[in-house]
């Protein structure tokens, strides 16, 4: 039977005795300089990392070679964890599944709430309570070297903005369970980029060869590569009309999953510049637009994930006080939020182009309160 792990926060300057912190290794220069700040706080910490799927552009031997060297380095124990089966189903089928129905997912964030945060997490303290170096004394911590920090908002633990806003990744993981924020660390989180760089060089950590994560880390070539090797060519590339909003054919499409909303070039279509407006899935067309028709101010979200009540995140846009962001390179807009036949509305106050599939993430200033997945387009 699992034990329960009591919650610890870090308050002081003295070395932590009574916690074991396993902190998730990529192998590039946030993670190892994650592991090298927990080390002068933490008497007992490890090194993690996960095989998420085979030669990939963030795992591969030698990428996670250098998770191992850097664990070496700092004299700290080191794991690898094989969870190429489980992120295929996770993730991956997620992803091909949101593209076949139309949509544009977003699988960073899917594996933060499914793999990195809760399967890997797991597996850390299982291990560690498995070889005995965690046990009944010792509180189970888990860090990544994400730049977001975790804080206490109106009575409950939220994720907060990291400080350099520019790195902020706060809305890659606004699905990790509620639960999980008392054991979690981001140590980057009160940093700049350029101060973890400046600590990585006087440390003598690698800082260049290591691929900023912002690709899809499981496709190395071009997504429909994937959606191919999933459906098949035939299917994927199942010719089809691209139709204006009245139902006027305008020219022809390759398939559906080649396109994205917001796509303008490679339609092929004349009196341009025309703009991929929704996809229809079922009826196998590309619907397009102008520019401007692309603009909506109303959608409906699926699947949320909060931190605080949502009765509260009503009372702040009562207030006026709620913002939101709908992709992670966005900016956030004020915004509206109610409730009608158990479906979530949400109004931004400037039209803007909206994407199915990918999370609109609310936020108080710098709290992150929770989100949810994008669903339907209010027109």
């Amino acid at each position: 039977m699992q034990k329960e792990h009591k919650v610890f926060y870090y308050t002081g300057m003295k070395r932590v005795d009574d916690a074991v912190i396993a902190v998730g290794l990529s192998g590039g220069v946030d993670s190892s300089v994650a592991l090298y700040l927990l080390q002068q706080k933490y008497s007992h910490i490890v090194g993690a990392s996960h095989d998420i799927c085979t030669d990939s552009l963030t795992c591969n031997e030698e990428t996670l070679g250098r998770a191992r060297l850097i664990a070496e380095r700092l004299d700290v124990p080191y794991y690898r964890f094989d969870l190429i089966s489980e992120f295929s189903q996770a993730v991956i089928d997620d992803f091909t599944d949101e593209y076949a129905r139309g949509r544009t997912p977003n699988p960073c964030v899917r594996c933060n709430e499914r793999i990195r945060f809760n399967l890997f997490y797991q597996r850390c303290m299982d291990q560690l309570l498995h070889d005995g170096t965690l046990d009944a004394q010792k509180a189970f911590l888990f860090a990544t070297g994400h730049y977001a920090r975790i804080a206490p908002y109106q009575g409950s633990l939220v994720i907060q903005k990291g400080k350099d806003l520019e790195k902020d990744q706060s809305y890659m993981l606004y699905r990790i369970t509620k639960e999980h924020l008392p054991s979690i660390r981001f140590p980057l989180g009160e940093y700049t980029k350029r101060e973890i760089i400046a600590i990585a060089k006087r440390e003598g950590f690698p800082i260049s060869g290591v691929r900023e994560s912002q690709d899809i880390c499981f496709i190395p070539g071009k997504y429909i590569d994937k959606l191919i090797e999933v459906f098949g060519e035939e299917q994927v590339t199942h010719a089809g009309d691209i139709v204006d909003e009245e139902g006027h054919i305008l020219g022809r499409h390759r398939g559906y999953m080649h396109y994205t909303i917001g796509q303008r070039q490679g339609l092929g279509l004349s009196d341009g510049p025309w703009y991929v407006k929704y996809l229809d899935a079922e009826e196998n067309t590309v619907v397009v637009g102008r520019k401007d028709d692309l603009l909506n101010n109303e959608f409906t979200i699926r699947d949320t994930n909060w931190f605080v009540p949502p009765e509260y995140v009503q009372e702040l846009s009562d207030q006026g006080i709620l913002s939101v962001k709908i992709r992670y390179n966005s900016p956030e807009q004020s915004c509206l939020i109610r409730e009608d036949r158990d479906l979530l509305h949400t109004v931004v106050t400037n039209p803007t182009s909206i994407t199915p599939g990918q999370s609109a993430v609310y936020y108080d200033g710098e709290y992150l309160l929770g989100g949810g997945i994008i669903d339907t387009i209010i027109s």
